[in-house]
């Protein structure tokens, strides 16, 4: 397929072509020749997407153990910015969120947060839109899909032969 002189975009897509390495170019849906040793075409989905953070625990202000997940809607709308802006988005994304979240979630009570959790989420969406601009991408939806207090955490961790049930240390 690389070595094919055409590339087609579909509709729920956008491309990006360099040519010689230089000079990226938006791709919009249709047909495009491409020629394999000059031309480099990368293909990106724009619909809407989801991403889910992983479950996140973090001790508050007044010494409480939370524990939450985060879902985070976004489209692309820059095909050339997202592809070029950025190594890996969803891994970027994970990291910003989650220390932001775990950042404001340490500066505030377990009362405060419960009584305001949409502030926390607007705090997240703000943060989120000023560095998605320059990954030409940007965020429409952010909301915790739970957020409780647990009365301690396990952590296992295997050492040595991931095999073996022999190694593990639960703190």
């Amino acid at each position: 397929m690389t070595l094919l002189p055409f590339v087609i975009v579909y509709s729920y897509e956008r491309g990006v072509r360099w040519f010689i390495g230089c000079n990226p170019k938006e791709l919009q849906p249709g047909f495009h020749w491409k020629i394999w040793f000059i031309h480099r075409v990368e293909i990106v989905i724009v619909i809407d997407d989801v991403l889910q953070l992983p479950t996140q625990s973090v001790i508050t202000k007044d010494k409480k153990l939370v524990c939450f997940s985060v879902n985070i809607g976004y489209r692309i709308n820059n095909a050339v910015k997202h592809w070029c802006g950025v190594t890996d988005f969803r891994t970027a994304t994970l990291g910003l969120a989650m220390i932001h979240l775990a950042q404001r979630v340490r500066e505030r009570t377990l009362d405060e947060l419960m009584g305001d959790l949409k502030s926390l989420e607007k705090s997240l969406e703000g943060t989120l839109t000023t560095r998605f601009k320059d990954w030409g991408t940007e965020v429409f939806l952010v909301g915790f899909t739970d957020f409780a207090e647990v009365p301690q955490q396990y952590r296992v961790f295997g050492i040595g032969d991931h095999h073996s049930s022999d190694n593990k240390i639960v703190l």
